[in-house]
């Protein structure tokens, strides 16, 4: 044998055990393309292949006996290492050489591989024709099979067959399983069989033999596409891992399941594989299987990362270092800021606003890389899924429960406050600042998405912008989907409530009255203040939510916008308006409360008492501010002298109200109508035409007397905007194509032509009779009207169902309604000739239940109309109300603040 016939190599795999890829070492080139070499004079039993692998030619799907022990003798013994080997023959049509192989750099001193092989007794010498009898190689390979059979080796001895033959799991059935299986146990033995890119491999476990696809955890690699379009230095990290791993005995961890396959921890005798992909620049941290390892890990995966960054290697070489737009930033382009606040109010589930301690400011802030539940999240229904809910809070599943957590955690809480990043403006979003919230050194976004009521966002890998505790939120996010909590759960997680509030649903607000009465202090959430004293609740117990105003107090008005449409004007707030609002905002936004009902008012607002659950009345701590006087009409209330007293200290002390600057202005304006916007209690006295008390009085035209003698009346102040409404109105469905299909129901508001002039006008159904007879009720007007053709009446434009109505209901004030209806109809006669179009001026006098008795008044001289059609002996006064017992009667009522509105 001539020295220049030897070949060296380095063994990459064993493909069986008489079948080898190499890697052939020149001197010309270390980089030659790996061949595939066979050994001569030998035959290894076959391995077997998946029965759908196109490789799989015999159609074995199980291994022959001692297969797998050749194919690992081989491997043991062969991979990675230096071989030199000689050709004997070559078989040009299947391209394919056969070989002596020896371990080492020289062929004397070397191990030869054949002859090892046929020792053990793992393989078969081949009988060819090709093979002398001569062949000096050959006979003593014959030797060493008689010697295997004497000293009993491998397929020579007298264990059982089947005892060689692997139970191969071609796949693994159930991924989760295996994962619960094995998480807690130990580090699984495994032999990497193929690298199909630098972070997924193919693994054999042992001892199970099972064949798995192993995703490295906490990396991600460049990726290698089928259509050449791979990723730049894809190619170059899978390379790195075939060099170190293909073929070599591995420790496996499992960490978690990716759809099919596992994601885990391969450890090599000299390390991690992932960390040295991190550090050479050939892998950057997967965020999202990041979250399946210790903490331990975490930090090393991260420094290596930066290590790498910091050298530009490999897939960093362009990477700015940099991040534009955020000031005062670590290494890791998060914002050092940190400050302490209060918080004032949580908005839905991912925002909160807070009062900065440092300079008194108030600030929204949102928590760092969270996502609260949104519609686009869940399957709703399609006129759910637009973001034009109603309401959100509780349409949107879980989205009320992230609320609540935040809620009952933070409100009124004293929060540290670290920011991490600063979004910029955007033509959809302004300016947003990304925080991360602590109270007592609990991370509220962490305990948020634990509970899965909320997600973790998916920044992008380049992405700076990011919670300084991002990998923390990640793992939160893994264990409450492990759990199936919150959204991860099947469960709908909606949190359906009852709106009581408006217009459209002051009826049902008042059918339930006598319900609320009985239960006395019911727990409740104030979700919104309007004015100082002013609510929206939620009563927990049946998820009803109410308007609520609090009696016994006149409290300054906040300004209100004006409606779109023109229909609602802009109202300026009243001295102290806004000193009240942000005291109850304060002290009462989403605080828990308990409320008791006393009464209810025209536009279905409930009147009564609210206490802190420290058991403060909100009424007193209004008072004691200096935000509200005492009304009247609290005579009778329990704690009404503890009022006065209040009242008394906080003007002696001057504070809000009573204020040396702001007393000239309160008692300017001390008889001004509070009943727009906050509770209003009227005092029971007789017309004064040099001194009009406003609180209980108005200006309007009466536009319609009934049958049994209920007055309805619209403000004048009214007037422009009614007629405004009005013209639109008519320019709107005059133009438009009404709809045939539309079926009313009863309480529908809806617009109907009025018979007599066939104008469309406003009105709400009342009653629906056979034969299509319709009594519809205009409420701008008072009037009714039984329609029967349906082409009469069409939908309302959204627009202006949420306005008010403009016609008032009231009865005349001590007088006894005849009996007999044609006294009543001559009465309403005399009533609308006496009164005509002339506006009068309006005196509440007292209210019984709901309902609202008042004088009437002409406007220039303040003759009593009533008084007048007494004098003709065409109405009779009610003797049986004496003015004491009025007086008394009227001491015991609550009058809203919206019986004008």
């Amino acid at each position: 044998m001539s020295l220049t016939s030897v070949r060296y190599a380095i063994v990459k795999s064993i493909l069986s055990g008489d079948t080898l890829v190499i890697k052939p070492i020149s001197q010309s080139s270390l980089c030659d393309k790996e061949q595939r070499i066979s050994l001569s004079y030998i035959k290894a039993p076959e391995l077997a292949r998946p029965s759908g692998d196109p490789t799989n030619k015999t159609g074995l799907t199980v291994d022959e006996p001692y297969a797998f022990e050749a194919r690992e003798y081989l491997r043991k013994k062969l991979i990675g290492q230096n071989i030199c080997y000689t050709i004997d023959t070559q078989v040009f049509e299947q391209n394919r050489k056969r070989c002596t192989v020896y371990l080492g750099k020289d062929v004397e001193t070397g191990e030869n591989i054949i002859e090892s092989l046929v020792s053990e007794g793992l393989v078969d010498l081949q009988k060819r024709n090709d093979i002398s009898v001569n062949d000096t190689s050959y006979k003593r390979l014959v030797a060493l099979v008689e010697q295997a059979k004497m000293n009993k080796r491998g397929q020579y001895s007298d264990d059982l067959i089947t005892n060689h033959i692997r139970n191969m799991n071609w796949t693994l059935d159930d991924p989760k399983r295996f994962l619960k299986q094995h998480e807690s146990s130990p580090p699984l033995d495994a032999i990497v069989e193929f690298i199909r890119d630098g972070n997924t491999v193919r693994c054999l476990l042992l001892p199970s033999y099972h064949l798995v696809t192993i995703q490295l955890a906490g990396i991600r690699c460049p990726m290698i596409k089928n259509d050449g379009q791979s990723e730049p230095y894809a190619e170059e990290a899978r390379e790195y891992v075939e060099s170190r791993l293909l073929q070599r005995q591995v420790k496996f961890i499992v960490n978690g399941v990716n759809k099919q396959s596992l994601v885990g921890t391969v450890l090599h005798s000299n390390g991690n594989i992932a960390l040295y992909l991190l550090k050479e620049g050939l892998a950057r941290c997967a965020d999202w299987s990041l979250t399946f390892l210790g903490s331990n890990w975490r930090e090393q995966y991260r420094l290596a990362e930066t290590f790498a960054k910091d050298n530009r290697s490999k897939i960093w070489q362009d990477s700015k270092t940099d991040l534009s737009g955020t000031d005062a930033t670590e290494p890791n382009g998060v914002s050092s800021e940190e400050y302490e606040a209060k918080v004032l109010e949580i908005i839905n589930g991912d925002a909160l606003i807070v009062r900065d301690l440092r300079d008194n400011q108030v600030r929204k802030i949102y928590l760092a890389s969270v996502r609260a539940p949104r519609a686009a999240d869940f399957h709703l229904p399609s006129n759910a899924t637009t973001s034009r809910l109603k309401k959100p809070l509780y349409e949107i599943p879980y989205l009320f429960k992230a609320r609540e957590l935040l809620r009952k955690r933070l409100i009124g809480q004293i929060v540290r406050v670290v920011t991490d990043y600063i979004q910029p403006a955007s033509k959809e979003y302004s300016e947003r600042i990304h925080c991360t919230v602590y109270i007592d050194n609990v991370n509220i976004a962490e305990s948020l998405i634990l509970r899965g009521l909320a997600k973790a966002i998916r920044h992008q890998y380049d992405d700076k912008r990011r919670s300084s505790h991002y990998d923390e939120l990640l793992i939160a996010e893994h264990r409450a989907e492990r759990n199936a909590l919150g959204l991860f759960s099947s469960y709908t997680g909606l949190h359906p409530v009852t709106n009581l509030i408006g217009d459209a649903n002051k009826s049902g607000a008042r059918s339930l009255l006598c319900t609320l009465q009985r239960s006395t202090w019911m727990e409740g959430i104030v979700e919104y203040v309007v004015s100082g004293s002013r609510f929206r609740i939620h009563l927990l117990k049946n998820d009803w939510i109410i308007s609520f105003l609090l009696s016994s107090i006149n409290c300054p008005r906040f300004e209100r916008h004006s409606s779109p449409n023109g229909a609602c004007p802009k109202q300026e707030s009243e001295p102290f308006g806004a000193e009240a609002l942000a005291f109850s905002e304060e002290h009462f936004l989403q605080r828990d409360v308990y409320v008791d009902i006393e009464g209810i008012d025209r536009g279905g607002n409930f009147i009564g008492r609210l206490l802190t659950t420290q058991r403060q009345s909100a009424v007193l701590m209004l008072v004691q501010a200096g935000l509200a006087k005492v009304s009247s009409l609290a005579c009778g209330a329990a704690d009404y002298n503890e009022l006065l007293q209040a009242e008394e200290r906080s003007r002696e002390e001057h504070l809000g109200m009573w204020t040396s600057r702001a007393e000239s202005v309160i008692e300017d304006t001390d008889n001004e109508s509070e009943s727009n916007y906050s509770t209003a209690n009227e005092s029971l006295c007789e017309l004064n035409a040099s001194d009009d008390n406003e609180s209980s009085s108005r200006h309007g035209i009466v536009s319609h007397i009934s049958s049994d003698l209920k007055v309805y009346i619209q403000y004048s102040d009214r007037a422009e905007n009614l007629e405004q409404l009005q013209t639109m109105l008519q320019e709107l469905l005059n133009h438009r194509a009404l709809s045939d299909e539309y079926i009313p129901e009863e309480d529908d508001l809806l617009a109907a032509r009025f018979s007599v002039d066939n104008e469309w006008y406003r009105a709400r159904v009342e009653k629906i009779e056979e034969n299509n007879q319709i009594t519809v009720y205009f409420v701008d007007y008072g009037n009714r009207e039984v329609i029967t053709d349906l082409n009469r009446l069409t939908i309302l434009p959204p627009d202006y169902t949420q306005l008010p109505a403009s016609a008032h209901e009231f009865q005349f004030a001590y007088v006894r309604v005849p009996s007999d209806e044609d006294q009543r109809e001559k009465l309403r006669n005399a009533l609308f000739n006496l009164i005509g179009n002339d506006e009068c001026f309006i005196k509440v006098e007292y209210s019984e239940n709901t309902t609202e008795y008042i004088s009437l008044y002409r406007t220039r001289t303040k003759e009593n109309l009533i008084d007048t059609l007494a004098d003709q002996n065409l109405i009779v006064r009610d003797q049986g109300h004496s003015y004491d017992q009025l007086q008394q009667v009227q001491s015991n009522l609550i009058i809203s603040d919206t019986v004008f509105e």
